[in-house]
């Protein structure tokens, strides 16, 4: 089966890259890049000037497919959308990759880059979804062989959407400052002692450069607003100056999410909040229609220990459990075949000092990164199994509460500058 993936990913690169010459070492004098990527992660962009012919509106729909089937419940890379924008730049751990879109003589197109390798290119839509999950090993070989739709799965998961969305459990303010405070998940993270946390403002800006005197400024940016406690209320990504996509978060008095609005302005998807005694879900919809669920499992000091998260056809997208020490500190954090670990300098840490990731079967290091945490500055280092550095971020705080951010590649050499500021 490895094998028969391996062919079908050649089949793909071979029909839709004809040549990595879009893929340049310098960015060409007077360009911006849409996007930098500054750490050696997985990412997915798509690319394409707006027209009306079928092609692009095909590109549209297969890219919106993508959307839907990762972004409510796949955190592991991002996905963008820069449309007509020229240059992103890939700092990946083998070298410095720049997209450079006039080179393509593509209207449209999606690049993957998984981090390590030169990125790739991808012009038939309809190989966007089976080539994401081939090159980014995503699920199993399985998944690359057409099935026939299983309505009686369908028709199972939805009977559980349903059985959940009838649960009437009443959060008691008590509920929700206990879960806020120990939960631990992507929708109630630790602030702890964060700078950016400590700002006093509710509007905030985050902008990104590409020198250090902050006078070439990349076409990417963001907005963000939080409410009096300090809880983000809306997130709008920009680019050249124009709204692309946005999440907006609804929240009862307690502070609790009930609803999360997000996507693209025209049809956003929406993520459903449903709480319980001892777990909470969120559910995903696109088009009012329910394409995943998540369940977060909870311990009696409303920690997770466990995220669940299942496609409406029953298929199991991730399943992670998470291990807390005496101090209520995540110590791993595990799938079945990768496992993080955390480390602390001293019990009365709250942030960790060091993770390692590790493959398994058999176990392997994969990445072992480290911060250094010192008044108002932040190093962290990234380094490969090997030791290697494949990144570093120096993070400094400024009286005004402003937090500048540069970024390295692997040879220390200065990739970007992000700023994250009140606005004015």
């Amino acid at each position: 089966m490895k094998k028969v993936a391996f062919l079908f990913l050649l089949a793909i690169i071979s029909e839709n890259v004809f040549s990595q010459s879009f893929f340049i070492k310098q960015k060409p004098i007077n360009e911006k890049a849409a996007l930098t990527f500054t750490e050696a992660k997985p990412s997915v962009i798509f690319f394409g000037a707006p027209n009306n012919s079928d092609d692009f509106k095909k590109h549209k729909l297969k890219s919106k497919a993508v959307n839907s089937y990762f972004g409510g419940v796949y955190t592991n890379f991002p996905i963008f959308d820069i449309g007509k924008e020229n240059v992103v730049e890939f700092n990946n751990s083998s070298d410095k990759f720049i997209f450079y879109r006039p080179n393509t003589k593509k209207a449209f197109g999606m690049i993957i880059s998984n981090g390590k390798d030169n990125p790739i290119l991808v012009t038939n839509p309809n190989e966007y979804l089976k080539t994401i999950k081939t090159y980014l090993n995503i699920g199993n070989a399985d998944y690359l062989v057409p099935k026939t739709f299983n309505e009686g799965n369908q028709k199972n998961a939805l009977q559980e959407i349903q059985q959940i969305l009838k649960i009437n459990f009443v959060a008691t303010k008590t509920y929700a400052e206990k879960l806020i405070a120990n939960v631990n998940s992507s929708h109630y993270p630790k602030t702890y002692g964060d700078a950016n946390f400590k700002m006093h403002c509710n509007e905030r800006i985050f902008e990104m450069y590409t020198d250090s005197s902050l006078t070439t400024k990349i076409a990417y940016s963001s907005k963000y607003v939080y409410n009096n406690k300090n809880q983000p209320q809306n997130i709008t990504n920009i680019i050249n100056g124009k709204e692309t996509t946005f999440t907006k978060y609804v929240r009862n008095g307690d502070g609790l999410i009930m609803l999360i609005i997000s996507g693209y302005l025209k049809n956003p998807d929406t993520t459903k909040f449903i709480y319980d005694k001892d777990k909470y879900y969120t559910i995903n919809f696109s088009k009012g229609r329910p394409f995943s669920y998540d369940t977060y499992f909870l311990n009696d000091q409303m920690q997770c220990v466990r995220q669940l998260s299942i496609r409406s056809d029953q298929s199991i997208v991730s399943d992670i459990n998470y291990v807390y020490d005496k101090f209520g500190r995540v110590v791993r954090e595990g799938k079945s075949d990768s496992e993080v670990i955390y480390t602390y300098n001293k019990d009365a840490d709250k942030l960790y000092s060091s993770f390692k990731s590790y493959s398994l079967n058999p176990r392997k290091l994969e990445l072992n990164n480290e911060v250094i945490r010192e008044k108002n500055k932040n190093t962290f280092v990234g380094k490969n199994g090997s030791g290697e550095q494949t990144f570093k971020s120096i993070s400094v705080t400024n009286p005004d509460r402003s937090i500048k951010t540069y970024a390295y590649d692997k040879d220390n050499k200065l990739t970007s500058v992000s700023v994250i500021k009140c606005a004015e």
